[in-house]
């Protein structure tokens, strides 16, 4: 993949394409946060360098999520053949500044090392990437984009917001944002860590806060959900069963049909044949 053409530094923020990794700032790392922004199959895996004398972390990150790291990250590709995507680093500084300025004096930290679902992070990237690639962007543009983003990772993720385990409980705004990403990506390999991370939650927190308040825990509801679109599909329309298996998040049609049986009690064959409704 064809890297984009760094931005001028601004002081303020830089961005390339993720195959570079923005190796440009290691000097200057402890200045400087990245939000990592994959696209198609690439995979990236942000790390602590084990020799270093900071606490040891780790995070994966692939479409349709980003991911916020310390520039001094060690940052590694899955894919990296042709990887696909955007790296976007932003002064820490100039962010606390921004974020000060524009939403109070206590919403300017923002915490590192999570991965998020944010579908505005992924647009304006998608933005950016797009400037950079139709001519030399305007400094007042990339500017703008920087307190943009500043602005909008202040007040999502700022230490005063709903930041990793801070929450008691599953709010109805949030199990409505899990569903409505359960809904959207019903077909992708969906993980707990994945429904975690839509509500900026640890894993174990959020399994716990979900069954707390649906009374089921989140392996059972996804499944649940695959199975009822499958059902809907079935009833109404007469999609193969491999076909139907994909479209629900199945990776086999054998396994489809196990878990079928096992949570409605007739095989989807079955159940096509006594409720089609054409």
């Amino acid at each position: 993949m064809e890297q984009l053409q760094r931005s001028p530094q601004l002081h303020r923020l830089t961005c390339q394409g993720i195959g570079a990794l923005c190796t440009d700032h290691e000097r200057d790392s402890e200045q400087w946060i990245l939000c990592i922004i994959p696209a198609d199959r690439t995979t990236a895996h942000a790390k602590t360098i084990r020799s270093s004398a900071r606490p040891y972390q780790h995070l994966s990150v692939s479409a349709p999520f980003i991911a916020i790291v310390p520039a001094w990250a060690r940052v590694e590709l899955v894919n990296d053949n042709d990887p696909c995507g955007l790296v976007v680093a932003l002064h820490w500084a100039k962010l606390r500044e921004t974020a000060r300025t524009a939403l109070g004096t206590t919403a300017c930290e923002i915490p590192c090392w999570f991965k998020a679902w944010d579908p505005f992070m992924r647009e304006a990237g998608d933005t950016l990437s797009a400037l950079h690639s139709s001519s030399s962007p305007d400094p007042r543009c990339l500017a703008a984009f920087a307190d943009v983003f500043s602005i909008h990772l202040a007040h999502r993720y700022g230490l005063t917001a709903d930041t990793p385990d801070a929450a008691t409980s599953l709010t109805h705004a949030k199990l409505s944002v899990v569903e409505h990403f359960i809904h959207e990506h019903i077909a992708d390999n969906i993980q707990i860590a994945d429904l975690a991370a839509v509500v900026h939650m640890s894993q174990s927190h959020f399994a716990r806060a979900f069954k707390t308040a649906t009374g089921h825990p989140p392996h059972f509801y996804l499944t649940t959900e695959r199975l009822r679109l499958a059902q809907s599909m079935l009833s109404e329309g007469s999609l193969p069963l491999i076909d139907i298996a994909a479209r629900v998040g199945f990776q086999t049609q054998q396994h489809f049909t196990a878990v079928f049986h096992r949570y409605v009690g007739s095989t989807p064959r079955a159940f096509r044949l006594a409720h089609y409704r054409p």
